[in-house]
């Protein structure tokens, strides 16, 4: 049992119960994603020394859906309905399509990136992969792009840059002032926005291709917890799109 990993998803949903209160515009995203995460946390549990296989657990996907059906939003709640009425082989290769194109509608993008993350993440952990000389913009285990990035000090590299993995949620090192989108590395065309009540969360965005990512800074919040904190700051993705900027890659909620 990685109690390392169950215990980084206990410290979520505490991280997510704190920050209802500091943000309460996204309070009501930020409770369903409380079921979200209980939901992955408890496939992870039980595929503890089992092969990481969807197609074999696909008992979890049906049990996504009816959490989707009572918590979900209305859109996402009737896409669930759908779908659990669709023949299982259909769904079985809508999953599969997914995984190749690494694209989906928005509602479908979102169910099965939560239902293969904790497979994935599984997978993750039995390969030996050496993060911190990967410097790309694809995941070295799933090939989906981050949706995310942190600045952190750990053993060999002080104040690094990690993207985290959309689907999976592995992390590597990845180049501090280089945009992720087109490589551009100018310091007059590459700049940083935040909030003064919260400079942790910033968006890092490029003027040469219009694209930007998120940048939580470890060092200023030890607290924070990637994943949630970009959940919860969506009025940056707001000022960011208001301005004509793309998310490099947006997050399970397609936001």
């Amino acid at each position: 049992m990685n109690i390392f990993k169950l215990r980084e998803k206990e410290y979520a949903l505490e991280r997510l119960r704190v920050l209802k209160s500091k943000y309460p515009e996204a309070s009501e995203l930020l409770d369903f994603y409380s079921h979200i995460l209980e939901y992955q946390r408890e496939v992870y549990e039980a595929l503890e020394g089992k092969e990481p296989n969807w197609r074999k657990g696909m008992k979890w996907f049906y049990k996504l859906l009816e959490l989707c059906r009572e918590k979900g939003t209305i859109q996402i709640s009737e896409r669930a309905r759908e779908l659990r009425q669709m023949e299982r082989d259909r769904v079985g290769g809508m999953i599969d399509r997914f995984l190749k194109e690494k694209k989906a509608e928005d509602v479908d993008r979102f169910l099965f990136l939560t239902f293969l993350g904790p497979f994935y993440e599984r997978m993750a952990e039995s390969m030996d992969i050496d993060k911190e000389n990967w410097f790309k913009t694809k995941c070295p285990v799933c090939g989906f792009r981050p949706h995310i990035s942190y600045i952190a000090d750990k053993e060999d590299v002080e104040g690094g840059r990690f993207l985290l993995c959309v689907l999976c949620g592995t992390d590597w090192l990845y180049n501090r002032n280089r945009c992720v989108n087109c490589g551009n590395e100018e310091d007059n065309s590459i700049d940083y926005y935040y909030n003064e009540e919260n400079r942790a969360v910033q968006i890092q965005y490029c003027h040469k291709c219009g694209h930007y990512i998120k940048i939580v800074d470890m060092r200023l919040d030890g607290l924070a917890v990637p994943v949630v904190d970009d959940i919860a700051t969506l009025v940056l993705d707001l000022w960011a799109k208001e301005r004509g900027f793309i998310r490099f890659e947006r997050n399970i909620f397609g936001l």
